[in-house]
């Protein structure tokens, strides 16, 4: 059994305010359910997890809606705005589904780190923690401390760290972004995505490259705090599915990753952290 814990789809006629695809031209084109698996079952992925790609409810309801006749589709992560003071509501209203599995709370418009100091953030944490639900965070690593420094008020808030901290891979450069991921690790209960690597690589990526980075997750959160993903279909910026698929089990090769460990990345830490049903 694997899940991929991280995918976005969208359909251009949906007319969800998705900037993808108009930022970069390799994914302006329709990413279908259907699209996912057939890319899944050419891969041996099982399940997966899918994430909001859209500032907007809309486009969340509709997945949550979707799932219910999708098996494979075991969970949606959905959007919220942060800093609404109707957030509660937006809860309870996801809540309605049975696969809703947490929210990826970005304030509209932004994928920077500035909404991390703005003293709503914290009024919306403290509803998201109240309500016991499970919080995508997307930051690129110049702001793991501050998301640390944030997190140590929350400390009973689950959280999952998107895309390994988006560390700049086509560098080839660990730190600060290894210290600073270690941090974040030893000071909080997060769990972490891997997955994002391949996209921030450039075109002459190869595993020699990458095997750092997934090394340095893999060590500092242990197998049971980490889960694969890919991120698809934005990986294909620079890769493929199965490319990355078989990248990440290679890696694992190299590394000595044991059986038990691989199974907990592929499948125990995602069903636990977004508490997953069967597929």
């Amino acid at each position: 059994m694997a899940i991929d814990a991280h995918i976005h789809l969208w359909r251009r006629a949906d007319g969800d305010g998705i900037w993808l695809p108009e930022k970069i031209g390799g994914l302006a084109r329709d990413f279908t359910f259907a699209d996912w698996r057939s890319q899944a079952d050419a891969s041996g992925i099982d399940g997966v997890v899918l994430v909001q790609a859209a500032h907007e409810t809309r486009e969340s309801l509709r997945w949550l809606a979707e799932a219910e006749r999708l098996p494979r589709l075991l969970g949606v992560v959905a959007w919220a705005d942060l800093h609404s003071p109707d957030l509660r509501a937006e809860i309870a209203r996801y809540r309605k589904f049975g696969k809703f599995a947490g929210i990826r709370p970005l304030p509209p418009g932004t994928f920077g780190g500035d909404w991390l100091a703005d003293p709503r953030t914290r009024t919306g944490l403290a509803t998201l923690g109240d309500e016991n639900v499970v919080t995508d965070i997307l930051v690129k690593w110049p702001s793991l401390p501050a998301v640390t420094s944030l997190l140590a008020d929350f400390p009973d808030l689950p959280v999952v760290l998107n895309h390994c901290g988006r560390p700049d891979t086509m560098t080839g450069k660990l730190e600060p972004w290894a210290s600073d991921l270690r941090a974040l690790a030893r000071s909080t209960k997060a769990t972490v995505k891997c997955s994002g690597l391949i996209e921030r690589a450039g075109i002459e990526w190869s595993k020699t490259a990458l095997r750092p980075y997934v090394e340095t997750v893999i060590d500092a959160f242990g197998p049971a705090r980490v889960m694969f993903a890919t991120n698809w279909p934005v990986i294909e910026i620079g890769g493929t599915y199965a490319g990355w698929v078989r990248t990440f089990a290679e890696i694992c090769d190299d590394l000595g990753v044991s059986p038990a460990d691989r199974t907990q990345m592929l499948e125990g830490t995602a069903r636990r952290a977004y508490r997953l049903g069967p597929v």
